[in-house]
């Protein structure tokens, strides 16, 4: 009987299956060994990267900042000292309007007070002859007292002495009539007391105004003044004594930068302290410095005038400051404390006095020439720590890796 091909070929069945099994075991074995070895990965110990500057010591004049508004040193209300109508005014007399002293600005219908004048002046003419009336009958009775009395002495009355007193008297009135009306006359005449501008205009042509009604408000225009309120803070920066003692004297006054934005510029004008208010101000207890500034409307080489109610900024130079140490404001540390490194790289808090600071720039002291203070922003500050300075080791994502040869998997 003939056999089948599957019996024929039975054995090779059988084993084909263990020979490709072995096959693939081999392949794998040989792919896993022949993959590479990952490389070795640099271990970091992670030190803040920090910037740091050697402490100098320096002088310092901080420069004291405020503000305040112009006003006029003198300011009044114009008023008349007689009554009548208005029948003219000068062509300033305009909100605005600029004059000079003794420049006449309005006058008052003088009709009235060149009557009150011829009438005054009849009255002394009357009275000089009255006195003169008296004289003469004066020495009638004395005559006829002599040829009367046989020798005996005249009494005042006698010799009509009250009655030539009275006359000088009532002469001696009318004469202070007629300057009393000559001066009423004048003041009709409404004359500028100085050097000034117009504020606001209150009458015009027809109007009748009496003896304290305001025509206008004015001011002077040679000097305007600035109040510049200074806290405790800021007053301890000057040196108040030498103020006081120079302003005494109105010599060498210390000078102030004033500043203020005028249709998008900036314009300067300088002014000098005089003196200080009477009182520190209840309200928010702050002490008034009180500027002057010398013609300061006049607007020379192209400056702009400094006008009334013009809000402006105030520099003051301060008491010059030395063996002091400047350090960026972003060095300190609430204020008090800054972080320096020591020969190690470690970091240390140290406590230190602020003298002054802006935004920018701090002065201070405590603080040794040559002692390295960090000026980069730390969130965390430990005593001790090891920090890596920047000037030594160029920054990679603000840290640097020091490798020691450890692998990584």
């Amino acid at each position: 009987m003939t056999e089948t091909p599957r019996k024929k070929h039975g054995f090779v069945w059988y084993i084909l299956p263990g020979i490709v099994l072995v096959l693939a075991l081999f392949i794998a074995v040989s792919i896993f060994r022949g993959k590479p070895r990952p490389p070795k990965a640099e271990q970091s110990n992670r030190y803040p990267l920090v910037s740091v500057i050697s402490a100098k010591r320096t002088s310092y004049q901080p420069a004291v900042r405020t503000q305040g508004t112009v006003r006029p040193k003198r300011a009044i209300d114009l008023v008349p000292e007689v009554a009548g109508k208005i029948v003219w005014v000068a062509p300033d007399f305009v909100n605005g309007g600029r004059f000079k002293k003794n420049d006449v600005l309005i006058r008052i219908d003088p009709s009235n007070y060149k009557f009150a004048i011829e009438q005054a002046r009849a009255n002394v003419a009357d009275a000089k002859a009255k006195l003169e009336k008296e004289v003469a009958e004066g020495m009638i009775a004395k005559q006829d007292w002599e040829d009367i009395s046989g020798g005996k002495k005249a009494t005042d009355l006698a010799l009509r002495k009250p009655q030539l007193a009275g006359a000088k008297a009532a002469l001696a009135s009318a004469e202070a009539r007629v300057h009393k009306a000559e001066l009423d006359l004048a003041r009709t005449e409404i004359r500028a007391p100085f050097n000034g501008r117009i504020d606001t205009k209150r009458v015009d042509v027809g109007q009748y105004v009496s003896p304290g009604t305001i025509l206008a408000k004015v001011y002077a225009t040679d000097t305007a003044e600035v109040y510049l309120p200074l806290t405790n803070s800021q007053l301890s920066q000057i040196n108040l004594t030498a103020l006081f003692d120079r302003a005494r004297g109105q010599k060498d006054l210390p000078p102030v930068t004033l500043s203020a934005n005028i249709g998008g510029k900036i314009y300067h004008w300088l002014g000098h302290i005089v003196r200080t208010s009477g009182s520190v101000d209840q309200n928010n207890r702050v002490l008034n410095l009180i500027v002057e500034v010398k013609d300061p409307y006049a607007g020379k080489d192209a400056q702009a005038p400094l006008m009334n109610g013009l809000f402006v900024n105030a520099t003051i130079p301060g008491v010059k400051l030395d063996n002091v140490v400047e350090i960026p404001r972003d060095a300190l540390r609430n204020e008090e404390q800054v972080v320096t490194v020591d020969s190690d790289n470690r970091m240390h808090l140290k406590r230190i006095q602020l003298i002054n600071a802006d935004q920018s720039r701090a002065f201070v002291r405590g603080i040794a020439p040559g002692t390295d203070i960090i000026t980069s922003a730390l969130d965390v500050v430990v005593d001790g720590m090891q920090v890596e300075r920047s000037d030594k080791r160029a920054p990679e994502n603000n840290f640097v890796n020091k490798t020691d040869g450890a692998e990584t998997p």
